[in-house]
């Protein structure tokens, strides 16, 4: 079985949530303190790795079964994505090409001979259509973000292969179905795409994966000889430039423009998300073509991308090198004009079912939450959804645990916390490092005075009110806080009242819990007695075992002592009988 591109080490996520915020189609799933991709629904656009603070979340490495093909012998072509200029500036092409000989690829070919291929099909196709909108078909994550999410508009994408398929079947056809085609660039959407398309890919890799793979390999890469075997096989021009906004633009305008054509271009998943919702309802006038990117930018800034420079300098650099055209070292094979066909069919996808569910049913989940006004709906995300409702729906569909919510997880530990200060017997109470109280027990109030208690009734934990004003004892907790000392405890004397006072540090500097109990209340002297009494065996005991080990370690000295004595006196008994 084939490995998901997209999963999840679960030892390792930490339910921080990030994930499920980054995720433009929330196609992720709470289960088991471990989220997961719902790879059905996913989009493949790479935002919930980038967004793992703990690196949990991973995509599926192929660079082993590639170097596994060459290994065993196989002819194996390496297809280019045409952002390889803008990834690995610190190469030229003819270096580039160098090194992926010298890893032991067969021949090495441009995807933007596969891209000019698409321009050149998209054109035709659109020629002939009526008014309308139409989308590009390169970008494998916004064909499943149309396909899974808005299956409607399936039939407003041009029906072309993406260049890497198409310049794929290319290469098949021109060397054999036998030889070995691997892509390279900095998409992960490829992996899943070139899963759906084996007859043509056999391996997806990312730029990352093949800057690893050149790492581990230690080559000396200033000493390589420049190719000269015609390991390149074909070279592309303007095709090039399909990696940044307005790149397929630009090579159809330059294969044929056509007049009666509008073109717009636009990149990043949200402003996709708008476009796609506004075709829905909107009837444009004319015919309108969309080049549309996932990526923000464009590929360039893909997420197997192994060069992590800003989006301008990495677009002006590879627009700069497209425009150059500068002649070539290396030798270029041609790549033959074989008839191929790139016209394709969107059968493919399964479009996400979306549940619409009953208001008294969104209503229900939100007051098992304690949300029962829209106040209550705090909308904070941090739940990873972009407000209540939509986590509540998302509960519904099963794809979220209710204690992914921080307000109504904090409502219970505020409760269980408050049940259980309630219930200790002794006065407790909690101040920060100002002696200003955070919260204390009823008990607590009592043990002061009906005064005290009052005050407790009219503001039930006494938040904000001056510890100094209301014990004398209260330099107990300040140079706790002071110190930064785990704990005291103190018996202290206030008029008739004779307490014992415990005191911890909750947080270093900042926070300190007293317990105070009433040394006159009946209960309380005979479980301190019996605490003291436990108190003072112990320490009996260890003060017994001491001795013991003294005594004995004092007696195994003496006897070794007179030991070492006697046989003194007979050595020397011994040596004066032999000198008479």
């Amino acid at each position: 079985m084939t490995k998901p591109v997209i999963y999840t080490e679960k030892n390792d996520c930490q339910d921080c949530y990030k994930c499920i915020k980054q995720c433009p189609v929330k196609s992720i799933k709470i289960e088991e303190n471990s989220a997961s991709v719902i790879n059905d629904f996913c989009v493949y656009c790479g935002k919930c790795i980038k967004s793992c603070p703990v690196k949990a979340k991973k995509y599926r490495e192929d660079f082993r079964k590639v170097q596994w093909f060459i290994d065993s012998g196989e002819k194996v072509v390496a297809c280019i994505a045409p952002s390889f200029i803008a990834d690995f500036p610190q190469w030229n092409p003819e270096k580039f090409f160098t090194i992926l000989h010298a890893l032991g690829f067969t021949w090495a070919s441009e995807i933007a001979i596969g891209a000019e291929m698409v321009a050149e099909e998209s054109l035709k196709w659109l020629n002939l259509q009526p008014d309308g909108v139409y989308i590009s078909s390169c970008c494998p994550s916004v064909v499943n973000l149309i396909g899974i999410y808005h299956p409607e508009l399936l039939k407003n994408l041009v029906p072309v292969y993406s260049p890497m398929v198409a310049h794929a079947k290319r290469i098949k056809q021109t060397f054999g179905s036998d030889v070995k085609t691997v892509f390279i660039g900095p998409c992960i959407a490829k992996k899943e795409e070139s899963d759906q398309y084996k007859e043509y890919l056999d391996a997806a890799i990312t730029f990352q994966e093949l800057d690893q793979w050149i790492n581990e390999e230690k080559i000396d890469i200033p000493g390589l000889p420049v190719v000269t075997d015609d390991f390149v096989v074909g070279k592309a021009n303007r095709g090039n430039l399909f990696p940044v906004e307005g790149g397929m633009i630009s090579t159809m305008d330059r294969k044929a423009p056509l007049t009666d054509l509008q073109r717009m271009t636009f990149s990043g998943i949200e402003n996709i998300k708008e476009i796609l919702s506004e075709m829905e309802i909107s009837q444009p006038v004319g015919k309108l073509f969309l080049e549309l990117l996932l990526c923000e930018g464009g590929c360039i800034k893909g997420p197997g991308s192994a060069n992590p420079g800003g989006l301008a300098s990495k677009r002006r650099f590879l627009i700069q090198s497209v425009q150059q055209n500068s002649a070539s070292d290396y030798s270029i094979k041609p790549l033959p004009n074989v008839a191929v066909d790139i016209s394709k069919d969107y059968t493919v996808f399964r479009p996400v079912i979306r549940c619409i569910h009953p208001e008294k049913d969104i209503q229900d989940v939100l007051n098992s939450m304690g949300k029962w006004t829209e106040k209550e709906e705090l909308n904070c995300s941090g739940c990873g959804y972009d407000n209540c409702r939509e986590f509540a729906k998302a509960l519904l569909d099963g794809k979220a645990e209710r204690t992914m919510c921080i307000s109504y997880m904090r409502k219970i530990a505020q409760n269980k916390a408050s049940v259980l200060l309630q219930k200790i017997p002794s006065g407790v109470v909690m101040v920060d490092e100002n002696l200003k109280i955070i919260d204390c027990n009823r008990q607590f109030a009592e043990l002061l005075g009906k005064e005290t208690v009052m005050i407790f009734d009219s503001n039930p934990g006494m938040t904000g009110a001056d510890l100094r004003k209301l014990v004398s004892f209260h330099k107990l907790f300040s140079s706790l806080l002071l110190s930064g000392e785990e704990k005291t405890e103190n018996d202290i004397r206030e008029g008739d009242n004779y307490y014992h006072v415990s005191v911890v540090n909750i947080q270093n500097y900042k926070i300190a819990c007293g317990i105070i109990q009433n040394l006159r209340n009946p209960e309380i002297q005979k479980e301190v007695f019996a605490q003291r009494i436990n108190e003072v065996v112990r320490q009996n005991m260890e003060a017994v075992q001491r001795i013991a080990y003294l005594l004995g370690e004092n007696a195994s000295f003496t006897e070794a002592t007179l030991n070492s004595i006697t046989d003194s006196l007979g050595q020397s008994a011994s040596i004066e009988s032999n000198t008479k």
